[in-house]
């Protein structure tokens, strides 16, 4: 234990001090965030994580939520004012002093002394060194340090402005159950970046935890971007099958894959499903009306048990 901590806080003084902590009366620090000065020259973008010292041999890690520059200028118009009143060629006749401020939410603190057994919630002190985290540090901040083994699911890369990649994973427990067994994927519309990341998951679901217990049910809203799931990718990069085997997954198709696509008006007569563009190799139609869902009078469905019968053609 004594040479895991001797290793750590080498680590940590080999990295270098991008800043230190800073409170001040209008903006002091929390248990729940703090902010920090950027040295000159030093570049820092928000999702970055880093980490501070705290008491002892303690570390609070956060995660950079924004980045702004202060100066000694009372107001934007004084600013205006300098330059010969809003000229753009003119140069500032009151050169202004300013530092680049960075806003952290912490995420976890980290005690690996095990002194404090009830954990450590202090706000981070003024003037306390702060460094970019490494791969060892992100997983701290994110809890997997804490996770086993063998419940990790790779779920991606994290890349940091200094250039450092961390593996991030997923507790399998959290993701299938008996846990949560639910995963919230958040972006833009319109892009597919959140269709592309959960077959990603998915993939990696099936070549770590095992495709033997698992049946992946896929709902296809994409026209035919999610009909083509069996074949290989073309034209990846170099650089992409890095990322793949960086996280220990393979690129691969999907498989024992079964199409079903609903049965459509020209069915009947030409065999082809109702599908945007060609259909896969193989595939197979399906067909309901609503009384195979709900039922009849005489005989109820599984599902609202109507008091009357609604045709429902099946062209319709």
């Amino acid at each position: 234990m004594a040479n895991e901590e001797k290793k750590g806080d080498q680590k940590q003084q080999d990295r270098q001090i991008i800043g230190k902590a800073s409170a001040t009366e209008r903006d002091p620090n929390s248990s729940e965030k703090f902010s920090f000065w950027l040295a000159a020259e030093q570049i820092v973008n928000p999702f970055d994580i880093v980490e501070a010292e705290q008491t002892g041999k303690t570390r609070t890690f956060g995660l950079v939520t924004n980045v702004k520059q202060i100066t000694d200028a009372p107001s934007h118009l004084s600013n205006y004012i300098s330059s010969d009143f809003g000229s753009t060629e003119a140069a500032p006749q009151t050169p202004r002093q300013g530092a680049n401020i960075a806003e952290v939410n912490v995420l976890a603190n980290y005690d690996p002394s095990g002194e404090y057994p009830m954990g450590i919630y202090m706000p981070v002190q003024s003037e306390a060194p702060v460094r970019f985290s490494n791969e060892e540090g992100i997983h701290v901040a994110l809890g997997i340090d804490k996770m086993p083994e063998k419940n990790r699911i790779p779920a991606g890369l994290i890349r940091m402005s200094n250039g450092t990649r961390a593996r991030v994973y997923l507790d399998s427990r959290y993701v299938l159950g008996p846990e949560g067994a639910h995963v919230n994927i958040a972006g833009i519309s319109g892009l597919a970046t959140k269709t592309s990341y959960a077959m990603f998951l998915i993939q990696s679901i099936l070549q770590t935890v095992g495709a033997k217990d698992i049946a992946v049910i896929l709902l296809n809203v994409k026209q035919n971007d999610l009909l083509v799931i069996d074949k290989p990718r073309k034209g990846m990069k170099p650089e992409e099958h890095e990322i793949w085997d960086e996280l220990g997954v393979k690129p691969q198709p999907f498989e024992n894959v079964r199409y079903l696509l609903p049965w459509g008006k020209d069915t009947q007569t030409t065999g082809l499903p109702n599908c945007f563009g060609e259909p896969p190799d193989q595939f197979q139609t399906y067909a309901y009306a609503l009384e195979d869902v709900v039922g009849t009078r005489v005989a109820p469905g599984p599902g609202l048990g109507l008091l009357i019968r609604v045709p429902d053609p099946w062209d319709t």
